[in-house]
């Protein structure tokens, strides 16, 4: 999939050629079908689909942050105080599926987002998320612990809907070693607040479900 959005035909016709016709017909129509579903429910389905249908997240450590959690922790640490046109970075360094960046980017999608996971097939989930939201940013598929970086990916917003293409080794560098000077986020504390009071309602909480998007299109 990554190679068709990069019009890179060579290997994509390489990729195809290992499957067959008949795989690459299926192969095109859940593509459609992701996209549809994605622009009809605004959310992460791809991130969902991994997680129902691919190895199980517990065989690889891995633990995908629920939507409704990630809309929440998108709120508490950009909330209002970035206006529509002000520029900001969002910086997720185990991506996973992208899925806080896409929260992020419900509140502002005009930023730069930076998602890397030492996964690839996470990675390249982070770079067509990027891709299908249309937002500026990389995907990275690397440690973000050992600042060890093995490929990234850069997307751009466009009128036409977003691009992307993987940058070759010499045409970048790091933006995690080039930001880690700078001061952590700072979110105020409210005065107010009752310090014993949770902000979240974890018991509420729950891992999302293809089920929960429902797109009410009719089977055909």
């Amino acid at each position: 999939m990554l190679y068709s959005l990069q019009g890179d035909d060579e290997n994509y016709i390489d990729t195809i050629d290992d499957y067959g016709e008949k795989d690459a017909q299926h192969f095109s129509k859940a593509f459609a079908e992701l996209q549809y579903a994605m622009s009809e429910t605004d959310g992460d389905i791809l991130g969902v689909v991994y997680e129902e249908l691919g190895q199980s997240s517990d065989h690889f450590g891995q633990h995908f942050t629920p939507h409704s959690l990630s809309d929440v922790k998108a709120e508490m640490v950009i909330g209002e105080e970035h206006g529509d046109n002000e520029p900001y970075t969002v910086m997720d360094p185990a991506s996973g599926s992208g899925r806080l960046l896409m929260s992020a980017s419900k509140i502002n999608p005009n930023g730069e987002f930076y998602g890397i996971d030492k996964d690839s097939t996470c990675a390249k989930m982070t770079a067509l998320n990027l891709t299908f939201f249309n937002l500026d940013g990389y995907a990275i598929h690397g440690d973000s612990l050992k600042m060890d970086y093995h490929r990234i990916w850069r997307t751009n917003q466009t009128i036409l809907g977003g691009e992307i293409r993987e940058l070759d080794a010499d045409e970048w560098q790091s933006p995690y070693r080039e930001n880690q000077q700078q001061d952590a986020d700072y979110v105020e504390e409210d005065p107010l607040a009752d310090p014993e009071e949770a902000d979240i309602d974890f018991d509420n909480l729950r891992e999302t479900a293809l089920s929960d998007f429902n797109t009410d299109r009719d089977p055909e």
